[in-house]
């Protein structure tokens, strides 16, 4: 009898007295966290903060509007990354920048210019965006990305505003992706990203640097009506 015949008889001999149990037929969902003590708004706003993201809250889209305005032209912002203007929750932004001369730049690149673009886009350093979804349990935004909403917008600039309308808070991953339709547009998105504050990397010693890998800075207009 050969080495490997006798391996492979005590590993029979074992299984014949070993304990199988059977394999459950379904795996049990993961028990239902906590539930929150404040309202969804007040929790998203308290864990973007906590993960040194910045918060504004706004009554209505024409608040929206006007908190923008007075941001950029107190900054002297010329121009911003972002995207197209019918996809921000705010009505009648683009004519209010336009009048103050502030150009909306398309987060887009061309196959073809695709490294001139980058540089033409890289010194831009507003990045504006809507988000598509607020996790209130991480304080992350969602964004979808397509040709109207360029994912640039919030990678390539040093600032990155998120617009937000409160009734797309969900208390967690879960509950967004419970919503019809939700998990069918992330499959046809070609980028589907949860940010959760300014980016941020840490070295060997453990030196926390913001904005190593995207923006420095994170801010979300919350729009609440």
């Amino acid at each position: 009898m050969t080495s490997r015949t006798k391996i492979l008889s005590r590993i029979r001999h074992a299984l014949a007295d070993a304990y199988l149990p059977d394999a459950a037929a379904t795996i049990p969902p993961p028990p239902s966290p906590p539930p929150f003590a404040a309202a969804l708004i007040d929790v998203f706003e308290q864990a973007l903060i906590a993960v040194q993201g910045q918060v504004t809250r706004v009554e209505n889209q024409e608040a929206a509007r006007d908190w923008l305005v007075n941001e950029f032209q107190k900054q002297g912002v010329q121009k911003i990354l972002g995207w197209n203007f019918t996809q921000l929750p705010v009505a009648n932004l683009a004519a209010s920048l336009q009048a103050l001369g502030i150009e909306l730049i398309p987060a887009r690149l061309s196959t073809a210019t695709r490294q001139a673009d980058l540089a033409a886009l890289a010194d831009i350093p507003v990045g504006l965006t809507g988000a598509d979804a607020g996790l209130a349990r991480t304080g992350s935004i969602v964004l979808y990305a397509s040709n109207e909403q360029g994912r640039l917008a919030s990678l390539l600039p040093e600032v990155h505003y998120a617009l937000l309308p409160a009734d797309r808070i969900y208390a967690d991953l879960a509950a967004w992706l419970a919503v019809p339709g939700v998990g069918e547009r992330a499959r046809h998105s070609s980028n589907t990203v949860i940010i959760t504050g300014p980016s941020r990397s840490a070295d060997i010693a453990q030196t926390l640097t913001l904005g190593a890998h995207g923006p420095k800075r994170l801010h979300v207009l919350l729009i609440e009506t």
